[in-house]
């Protein structure tokens, strides 16, 4: 299957947000407005679409941008230039057809041009999250922390991976 990345545009952001709410725990609950937020603030918000439907998105951020994200914040304290992945989801029945493998290569090769030296992103260990660990170590991540988010609810292992 040829798959084709695109960047997002406003009529995806309902599609989107479906397959954000149905991919939680994995990822955090959003609204409507604040995904229009977040697609406003981010630097690179990507989709893959099948047969017109999306497939997948990913939803990257830089530094120093305003986003009240516990995690975003704990990886800016230790990094000065950096590419965060802030949310990957792909829909169910694409799971393990590579399309998360591809939107991360998209995303490797946008942060290398971009001259960014890591990647990050975090993954829920608790409740756990084991495909996206596994899958986060086969594309060369490496953990450097954890921390409880969300008053407890949940806590995440940070991980990088480095590009220079």
């Amino acid at each position: 299957m040829s798959l084709k990345i695109e960047d997002i545009s406003p009529l995806d952001l309902p599609s989107i947000l479906e397959l954000n709410q149905i991919s939680q725990p994995h990822l955090s609950s959003l609204t409507l407005k604040r995904l229009t937020e977040l697609a406003e603030m981010t630097f690179h918000f990507r989709v893959i679409k099948i047969k017109g439907i999306i497939a997948a998105f990913i939803l990257g951020m830089e530094e120093g941008q305003a986003y009240s994200s516990k995690n975003y914040a704990w990886i800016s304290e230790r990094y000065e230039s950096f590419y965060y992945i802030d949310r990957i989801a792909v829909a169910k029945e694409y799971q393990r057809q590579g399309l998360g493998k591809a939107l991360y290569e998209d995303v490797q090769s946008f942060a290398f041009k971009m001259k960014k030296p890591i990647m990050a992103c975090e993954v829920n260990i608790n409740p756990p999250n084991s495909g996206s660990i596994l899958f986060h170590q086969k594309f060369g991540f490496l953990p450097i922390g954890e921390q409880n988010t969300e008053g407890g609810q949940k806590r995440v292992q940070y991980m990088i991976k480095n590009l220079i």
